[in-house]
């Protein structure tokens, strides 16, 4: 079996299962154009140190969010940007910082590159002296907590000490490491009163890890990094405490999005409904920040919860179902994986009117069981049936949701 046809199964199994795939993706592309002219010029903005408003997409059940995420992040690649892709669960929900973060920087991928991102751009560090410079001076002027100035510090002087360098990348990723080896470090290059260290409890610092993060991909070549949140709708689940938590972490990526030389541009989708369902009707969640503005808390710190609640209520970008002609095209790109993945002539097939309300996802895995039985039996007409699946909207009890997030 050669590699093309390893690919092309590769696509099948995934367009047959209703998941993204890479290889489907490139070879499928999208229909989206007015979307897909949006996000390309977010990626200018955010390339160019400019700000720029997070992109919100939204679309009905199966009708291609997961796919357009995915062909988003090929082209954020391609532009040179660090990309991650996660979906909101009960194992991230966005109100637990610490564990968004953790999420964020175990799906990072750098252009070109496989394995864990950050070190892998590391290794262009340490032949450009100047850019760790940069990113020191970056660090003292940007209002971060004196912790992450003692690590960069430390992994420029202790340029020969690798296990101490993978363990500063290791902190900035979320696994801390211990003050009581940052102080001793820092003894030793006659440091040790230079540091704040004091800190609150680690998920309080998650955020000055994902800009300390964007910007050591920016210094190491990179454009900054692209943060995918996919399935938002999953919110509608959470307890009241923690969807309020998941707003007010919507609303601190877009004020990190809309300052200038942030180098992060964070991409949300979510299913038709879910402001209408959660945010403005039934249940009603905005009113939990009535009053609030866009002004700041009596702790000082910004209504993150009010711009996240107003990112969602602005307008998100629809997909647009795809025309008939269209939909012909992509039956006819899928038709060609298909017969290059099992060597194959399969004939062309027409959709059902009953099919006419059906989601793109649904037509897809269709063709693709129709065509499974004519690799068997070419004179074989099969007769397809299917039926909606309800989800489970029970909530999630809040003790259910800390057991499984209890590692920050």
């Amino acid at each position: 079996m050669n590699r093309e046809t390893v690919t092309a199964r590769s696509a099948i199994e995934a367009l047959r299962a209703g998941v993204p795939s890479r290889h489907a993706v490139s070879q499928l592309g999208t229909t989206q154009h007015a979307i897909k002219d949006d996000f390309q010029a977010a990626l200018e903005c955010v390339a160019a140190g400019r700000a720029t408003e997070p992109l919100v997409v939204s679309a009905d059940f199966g009708n291609g969010k997961s796919h357009l995420l995915e062909y988003f992040q090929d082209i954020a690649e391609r532009e040179h940007f660090v990309t991650s892709y996660t979906v909101v669960s009960p194992e991230m929900p966005l109100g637990n910082e610490h564990v968004v973060l953790k999420a964020i920087a175990e799906a990072a991928r750098a252009p070109g590159r496989t394995g864990k991102a950050i070190r892998e751009v590391a290794t262009d560090l340490d032949a450009n002296p100047a850019a760790l410079a940069g990113l020191r001076q970056w660090a003292d002027n940007a209002d971060i907590h004196d912790r992450f100035r003692a690590l960069l510090h430390l992994y420029e002087e202790f340029r020969a000490d690798e296990e101490l360098r993978a363990q500063i990348l290791e902190d900035f990723e979320g696994k801390p490491l211990g003050k009581t080896i940052i102080r001793q470090r820092l003894k030793e290059i006659g440091q040790a009163a230079a540091y704040d260290l004091a800190s609150p409890r680690n998920p309080l610092l998650a955020h000055d890890r994902l800009r300390v993060l964007a910007q050591f991909f920016r210094v190491c070549g990179c454009r900054g990094i692209v943060v995918f949140f996919d399935e938002l709708e999953r919110m509608a689940r959470f307890s009241k405490r923690q969807r309020i938590g998941g707003y007010e972490e919507i609303g601190w990526w877009r004020h990190i999005a809309k300052t200038d030389g942030s180098a992060i541009l964070p991409v949300f989708a979510m299913t038709t409904g879910f402001v209408e369902e959660n945010v403005t009707g039934n249940r009603q969640d905005e009113l939990q920040f009535a009053g609030g503005g866009f002004a700041v808390k009596d702790d000082g710190q910004p209504q993150y919860g009010r711009l996240g609640i107003e990112l969602l209520k602005a307008d998100p970008a629809k997909l647009e179902r795809p025309t008939p002609e269209q939909e012909e095209e992509v039956r006819y790109r899928i038709k060609a994986i298909y017969e290059q993945a099992y060597g194959v002539t399969v004939r062309s097939l027409s959709t059902p009117t009953t099919d006419a309300h059906r989601s793109i996802r649904w037509k897809i895995r269709r063709w693709i069981t129709e065509w499974d039985f004519m690799r068997y039996d070419p004179s074989y007409i099969p007769q397809v049936e299917g039926e909606d699946i309800a989800f489970s909207n029970l909530e999630i009890p809040d003790a259910e949701m800390e057991r499984e997030n209890n590692d920050s």
